[in-house]
């Protein structure tokens, strides 16, 4: 059980450094003006988008290193209710909206904390994790 447990852990984690890279090229590719929609904090469509495909890309790494080091299939069942829970804690947490207006440049970081998705869009991350986990951990 311990080993499933610590496969959990490891895939999570493998799920956030690959989030954090990818994120960080997406940003890098389409900067604050494509990132969010003009003159707001308010991300773009095609932000958003972005953000299921690279979070799903990122879930299905995080379940296939999850199933490589388990003992079994309750690991991948450990880690899915791991991204399920956490993003449901997010999910509930309250949105801090920015007062000022969005300066044109704008680091990845100020980026990061300013960002208003839509209340759907953080409901629907952690079931976009929990697929992508379910996907990644079959053997």
């Amino acid at each position: 059980m311990l080993r499933n447990i610590l496969a959990a852990i490891a895939g999570y984690i493998a799920m956030a450094a690959v989030l954090f890279a990818l994120f960080s090229l997406l940003w890098v590719t389409v900067g604050p003006s494509r990132a969010f929609q003009p003159d707001s904090w308010v991300v773009s469509g095609s932000w958003a988008l972005g953000s299921f495909v690279l979070g799903l890309a990122a879930a299905y790494i995080g379940g296939r290193v999850c199933a490589r080091m388990a003992h079994d299939a309750r690991a991948a069942t450990i880690l899915i209710a791991m991204v399920i829970v956490l993003g449901v804690v997010r999910a509930l947490m309250p949105v801090a909206i920015p007062a000022e207006p969005r300066p044109d440049d704008v680091s990845m970081m100020e980026a990061t904390a300013g960002a208003l998705h839509p209340a759907w869009f953080n409901w629907l991350n952690p079931l976009i994790g929990a697929v992508g986990v379910w996907f990644g951990s079959r053997k």
